[in-house]
């Protein structure tokens, strides 16, 4: 994996030639979906030290470019997956911007955190999670593989200093639990996790 995954204005540059071949409505509303989580993260860093905002737009890159999925709803999920658990977005403003799909998505995939929550208790919160995930339906396990996907590879960018480098055998194993998911929902995505070392 090279530099330009970690590159902000590449991946950005990637999605927008992307939604730029879209008919007019999807593309705006695809952009207004990019736009809102860019709001939503701004401030917020990945372990890796680059903006939050590169995930998210991965997370829409995966979707289009690797799995070939070109719904809307999906695509701005995609973008919006955190921003009720990271952001100060609530469900309804979400719906009422988007419309019950997206926001049904993104209501499904957030973890809301408990205050003063320990290691452990996110862990365990985090496993409850993926057994709701394992459970929903396939627009909500699709989002998620493909969140957990770039979650893995961001791993190769995090560096020793930072306070999340420790993490990154646990984050391994997280993502080894999402297997079984990814088989039963998309085949190109349990061949992606799949070949993850």
């Amino acid at each position: 994996m090279d530099n330009q995954f970690i590159d902000l204005e590449y991946q950005r540059t990637k999605i927008v030639r992307y939604l730029d071949s879209l008919d007019d409505e999807e593309r705006r509303r695809a952009f207004r979906a990019m736009d809102l989580a860019e709001e939503q993260h701004a401030g917020q860093f990945r372990s890796s030290g680059i903006s939050y905002i590169i995930h998210p737009i991965r997370v829409a890159l995966i979707l289009v470019e690797e799995l070939g999925i070109d719904d809307n709803d999906l695509l701005c999920a995609g973008f919006l997956h955190d921003v009720i658990e990271d952001g100060v977005l609530t469900v309804t403003r979400l719906n009422n911007l988007f419309g019950p799909e997206v926001s049904r998505i993104v209501e499904k995939l957030t973890r809301y955190k408990s205050v003063g929550e320990s290691e452990e208790e996110k862990l365990e919160n985090k496993k409850r999670k993926a057994q709701e995930i394992s459970k929903a339906d396939e627009n909500v396990r699709i989002i998620k593989l493909c969140d957990v996907l770039d979650n893995a590879r961001s791993n190769n960018f995090i560096p020793e200093t930072s306070l999340d480098f420790h993490k990154i055998f646990r984050w391994k194993e997280e993502t080894k639990s999402y297997l079984p998911i990814a088989e039963k929902t998309n085949q190109r995505i349990y061949e992606l996790l799949n070949q993850l070392e």
